[in-house]
């Protein structure tokens, strides 16, 4: 029996050890394949019968002319599969024979889009795309095709035709209030180009940090920062992953560090400089540089010239958002006696003219400026922003602004925030509601809408672990990829969610520590589906609550099981697998409303042939924490899995609870 140790997120047991399975469904009249499990799911399938193979033999063949521009590619595939699946193809240039993986550019029929592709599967598995981007997903969909196979080493025959709705689609994540270390932000990116997300906006500053080192301006870089050296090679490395880095200076609010250090740049009017607002930080001072000042442009003219000789992206973001409005603009003397002087007849248009000389600035150096909507937000302003600026629109959805001849980014506040240091329970503000951004949120495209991004604020959070704060982005980051592929509204979340825990994390690369717990953050080699399974126990609340045992396997996480209130402990839940299969682990999901009565502490985990002899395979004890948790095991088959729960983190110690129990796949 082995001792379990609970992982944040979803932990990786070992790479697994996979057997090749040669059957195919032979001739005659078998139906044809379903769709490959993949996120985001695939728009066009046509099905043949029969599997195509990956053996120790397979080849990714490149045509000679190809090679140059796909051989990164490539060979990020070869270590991919060697990483998953355990066999490591030789890259080789020539002409693809029988279980080769061939990628190809070239025009493939029905596709058009950059970005699209088209996977054939058969005699061998040909990805063919316009341009390297599409070439790229076509092999996150052949990875996530042969994880999620029912026969490992096998993807079922067929042709995909795929490419996105949405041309930017990704996420926002604050690192500002709170520094994430490059290693998260490289798994990041990989997850994103996993799921074919292609834009990563990169908050760098705010109220407590100026996170970019500066030569110009050392004074003002926080102790946690990124030093160029560093950021270069996050870009670069984005670069091989498809994915552009925005990278953003809110300025001229949020900017109490940089005031803290350069009082001299900022208002000292107390309405403009302490608004004491809701926003983190504002009751501190200098939360606004004045932006009157010829000597506050020039300062923030360095700063935009640093920091776009450092990525290479086309974009940067400025910022410019919650500048105190109304009565604070009113009541500051500098900011009315610049207004006065300009002859403008509103306070909010020195905003406007601010933003326009720093969109001059940013233009340059050859790059396209980025600002958060607020300029006319519950203010008047005679001039507007320059409209080759494009605006990220979080305070209404982003049709009207597209309307009005802006390009837009739609990072709507509501359905596309996530905030757990604000809101970590449905209904709370800053929570990302699945259920109904997947169903309901409508992802418009339109002229004029560039895409749409998932915004990852970090109020509140500084001292909180990274593994929690990713925890509340996971499932957010991919909704937004599957709604902007393809997926339109009007879906019920939860076959989504059966399809992403199958199609789990992206491939992990080697870690310093693998020992450590946030090196395990997005560890996750794909779970079981639950179409078909039951579950059972020893006891159920649902006179007081509809708690019943089948809550912990419908893949809502917003519902659970609890054992019934007149019972004690040890409780045990089990699970019925439909049939035997082959398990490394079980996953665990406390309770995800805010309760702690039930929350598991000690657990057994017990499999079993026929749901009556039952053997231990882990035990141990999971954290006082919301976040999901892996009890790894050694591989075996059963087809009966169970959660005996001796102990709770709750102060009676009597109650038993789950949100989701899944099984870890194993080959």
């Amino acid at each position: 029996m082995h001792r379990a140790t609970p992982l944040i997120a979803l932990c990786a047991t070992a790479l697994l050890s996979l057997s090749l399975s040669g059957t195919s469904f032979g001739a005659g009249r078998a139906e044809p394949n379903p769709a490959p499990v993949t996120v985001p799911e695939i728009r066009n399938w046509e099905g043949l019968s029969g599997r195509w193979h990956l053996t120790d033999d397979s080849r990714i063949v490149l045509a000679p002319k190809d090679a140059r521009r796909l051989g990164p590619t490539a060979r990020m595939l070869a270590t991919e599969l060697a990483q998953q699946e355990a066999i490591r193809p030789q890259v080789v240039t020539g002409v693809p024979r029988t279980g080769d993986i061939a990628l190809v550019l070239g025009r493939p029929a029905g596709v058009d889009a950059a970005e699209g592709y088209r996977l054939g599967l058969d005699r061998t598995a040909t990805v063919e795309a316009v341009d390297t981007q599409g070439v790229l997903y076509g092999t996150r969909t052949l990875l996530q095709a042969l994880r999620t196979s029912a026969a490992p080493h096998t993807v079922a025959r067929g042709t995909a035709t795929d490419w996105p709705t949405q041309p930017s689609r990704g996420q926002m994540l604050d690192v500002g209030r709170k520094h994430f270390p490059v290693p998260y932000l490289k798994q990041q990116i990989r997850q994103m180009a996993w799921y074919k997300l292609n834009t990563f906006h990169l908050h760098l500053t705010d109220w407590n940090g100026y996170r970019i080192e500066s030569e110009k301006h050392p004074e003002i870089v926080a102790e946690q920062h990124y030093t160029k050296a560093e950021l270069r090679d996050l870009d670069a490395y984005a670069a091989r992953y498809g994915v552009t880095i925005v990278p953003e200076i809110d300025l001229p609010g949020h900017a109490v560090a940089i005031g803290d250090a350069r009082p001299d740049l900022a208002f000292t009017c107390e309405s403009l400089a302490r608004p004491n607002s809701q926003w983190e930080g504002s009751d501190r001072g200098h939360w606004t540089l004045d932006y009157t000042k010829p000597a506050t442009r020039a300062f923030a003219r360095d700063l935009i010239s640093e920091v776009a000789g450092i990525f290479r992206g086309p974009y940067l973001h400025i910022g410019t958002d919650e500048i105190p409005l109304g009565d604070a603009q009113k009541n500051c003397p500098e900011l009315v006696a610049y207004q006065k002087e300009k002859g403008y007849p509103y306070t909010g248009d020195v905003l406007v003219e601010f933003i326009n000389d720093l969109d001059a600035a940013v233009r340059s150096h050859g790059k396209t400026t980025q600002v958060w909507q607020w300029w006319d937000y519950q203010q008047t302003t005679s001039i507007d922003p320059d409209r080759r600026i494009v605006v990220n629109e979080w305070l209404s959805p982003p049709e009207g602004r597209a309307s009005d001849g802006y390009q837009v980014i739609g990072v709507q506040d509501g359905p596309l925030y996530v905030s757990p240091g604000f809101g970590a329970t449905p209904g709370k503000y800053g929570f990302f509601d699945i259920r109904k951004t997947y169903k309901d949120y409508a992802f418009t495209a339109q002229p004029g809408i560039l895409g749409y991004r998932v915004a990852r604020w970090s109020d509140r959070t500084q001292t909180l672990p990274i593994g929690w704060v990713d925890y509340f982005g996971r499932r957010p980051v991919a909704v937004v990829a599957d709604r902007t592929w393809a997926k339109p509204a009007g879906s019920d979340v939860r076959p989504f969610l059966d399809r992403y825990d199958q199609v789990g994390d992206a491939p992990q690369v080697a870690t310093a520590d693998p020992a450590d717990l946030e090196s395990q953050i997005g560890a996750n080699p794909g779970l079981l589906s639950q179409d078909g399974w039951s579950a059972s126990a020893t006891s159920a609340e649902t006179a007081q609550e509809q708690a019943g045992a089948e809550r912990a396997v419908d893949n809502d996480p917003y519902t659970h099981w609890h054992s019934s209130y007149d019972a004690t402990l040890p409780q045990q839940l089990s699970v019925d697998l439909g049939g035997e299969r082959r398990i490394a682990g079980i996953r665990y999901m406390p309770r995800q409303d805010g309760g702690i009565n039930g929350m598991v502490k000690e657990f057994e985990v017990l499999v079993s042939q026929n749901g009556k002899n039952w053997r231990a395979v882990a035990e141990g004890a999971f954290p006082a924490d919301r976040t999901e948790f892996v009890a790894p095991f050694e591989a075996t088959s059963a087809r009966h899995v169970a959660l005996r729960v001796l102990s709770e983190h709750g102060p009676q110690n009597t109650y038993a609870s789950v949100a989701e129990l899944d099984a870890v796949r194993a080959r």
